[in-house]
């Protein structure tokens, strides 16, 4: 699971099972490490980020919702069938499978080159970490 923002920087990720538990820690991670807690964010509508089910009045207890309400950040899920609305994270794992190569030794090492080396045309050319710290 990885935490981005509008920027496309990975701000953090958890390798493991994905439970709500491991999206929460993951996003708690991204939090501490960059100092920033985010507006809002944005997934697909796995189970340990959204609740599958919901009662009458359209509301469901989930944990990793009663986080992002804790901490005051907007969800945004993708929509049914529509996987164009994650198109950033798509994307994100698009350049994983297809630039992972042996220039890596660690998923470490690729994200440092991703947010911090690698120029993205989504953000004229900047790296991630360049549009990001023009964001803030």
């Amino acid at each position: 699971m990885f935490i981005d923002d509008c920027s496309r920087k990975v701000l953090s990720y958890i390798t493991g099972a994905t439970t709500a538990k491991n999206s929460a820690f993951a996003l708690y991670k991204a939090i501490a490490e960059n100092l920033v807690t985010p507006f809002c964010l944005n997934s697909d509508r796995g189970s340990h980020f959204f609740p599958n089910k919901t009662d009458k009045k359209g509301k469901a207890i989930h944990e990793f919702q009663e986080v992002l309400e804790e901490l005051g950040i907007l969800f945004i899920p993708s929509k049914v069938r529509h996987p164009q609305t994650n198109g950033k994270n798509e994307k994100f794992f698009h350049i994983l499978d297809t630039e992972f190569d042996d220039r890596f030794e660690t998923l470490e090492q690729f994200i440092d080159y991703y947010n911090n080396e690698r120029p993205s045309e989504a953000v004229d050319y900047m790296t991630p970490n360049e549009a990001y710290k023009k964001r803030l």
